[in-house]
């Protein structure tokens, strides 16, 4: 699976603000799936839908931690493993930026025809909580009719 294959995406994602308001989006669209050695990775563009155009959007999977890397007009870089806070750096028009996110809940499905994500985590801003995020990704080589229904 060098060269990965076609697969289709459902992601939805809810970010929970401070004062208990959500921001739900859910995007259908193409991807790639590879697999090296018993690694993942999804990798897929961004639309207008989540906002990031002119983003492409990497996922690798392992067994102990999962990795989102965001390259193009919007680039992030975010590492979940249970029990750890992980915290980055971004540069800003007004200054640096600390992000931390801490993850409450980690699961992966996931085999060369079909799977699923679910991540939910903690987001901090310069220390100051910022919300709560879910992050849902489910894949499938060819989807049936009503895959993504839930």
């Amino acid at each position: 699976m060098d060269k990965g294959k076609k697969v289709i995406l459902s992601i939805r994602g809810n970010q929970v603000d401070p004062e208990g308001k959500d921001n739900r989006i859910e995007l259908i669209t193409e991807g790639r799936l590879y697999k090296k050695g018993n690694v993942y990775q999804i990798e897929y563009e961004e639309s207008a839908v989540s906002g990031m155009e002119n983003t492409k959007t990497l996922i690798v999977v392992d067994e102990e931690r999962i990795f989102l890397e965001r390259t193009g007009a919007h680039e992030s870089y975010y590492v979940f493993e249970k029990g750890r806070k992980y915290v980055n750096y971004y540069e800003t028009p007004f200054g640096n930026l600390e992000m931390g996110i801490f993850p409450t809940r980690i699961d992966s499905s996931m085999d060369e025809n079909q799977g699923k994500l679910d991540l939910k985590y903690q987001l901090d801003i310069s220390g100051r909580y910022a919300g709560f995020n879910e992050l849902m990704v489910s894949y499938q080589e060819n989807a049936p009719q009503g895959l993504f229904e839930s």
